[in-house]
């Protein structure tokens, strides 16, 4: 009897630590990635124009520095896509930088930072760039007949295989006097 009770309590601690025990990572939700102003804590919304009135660097009146919010329980990745330009004929007056690296030679249509580069990872229910520098500044006027410098940037989640995932945050760098 002894060896039956004994017997009986293997196979049930054995069933009972199965490997249906083992914790998966959830999946990051799709409105996951949430981007803010890093100077007044306003997130920054799909669609949103941030409008700068300097081209002066000295106090940073020209600079919108932003970091990342993760508001899943799940680490994403994340990169800033630049879309388009206008009231300028090049970009040779837009820098971004993304940690330590500036960048001055912005192309449209390209991600940032790029594949060879370090991956922005935004930890489970965490922030980046708090401490980091993520900026964007224009040091230059617009070209007449504009009035106006608009830069257009997408920020987005990615899978590890590099395919944009979840939502995208699509914002309008804007100098105007």
């Amino acid at each position: 009897m002894k060896k039956i009770v004994i017997l009986l309590f293997a196979v049930i601690s054995a069933v009972s630590c199965s490997k249906d025990d083992a914790q998966t990572p959830e999946p990051a939700a799709n409105n996951a990635l949430k981007v803010y102003n890093k100077t007044t804590g306003s997130e920054i919304k799909d669609g949103d124009i941030l409008t700068f009135n300097s081209i002066t660097s000295q106090g940073g009146l020209n600079t919108l520095k932003f970091y990342f919010k993760n508001a899943s329980s799940a680490p994403i990745n994340t990169k800033v896509k630049f879309i388009s330009f206008n009231g300028v004929p090049d970009t040779s007056y837009l820098s971004i930088c993304i940690g330590a690296q500036c960048l001055s030679a912005i192309i449209t249509g390209y991600s940032y930072p790029g594949n060879s580069e370090p991956i922005i990872t935004v930890p489970a229910n965490g922030t980046i760039g708090i401490i980091e520098d993520y900026k964007i500044y224009n040091t230059t006027l617009p070209v007449s007949p504009a009035t106006k410098i608009e830069y257009v940037f997408e920020a987005y989640q990615y899978d590890a295989n590099g395919t944009p995932i979840g939502n995208k945050v699509r914002f309008t760098y804007r100098y105007q006097q």
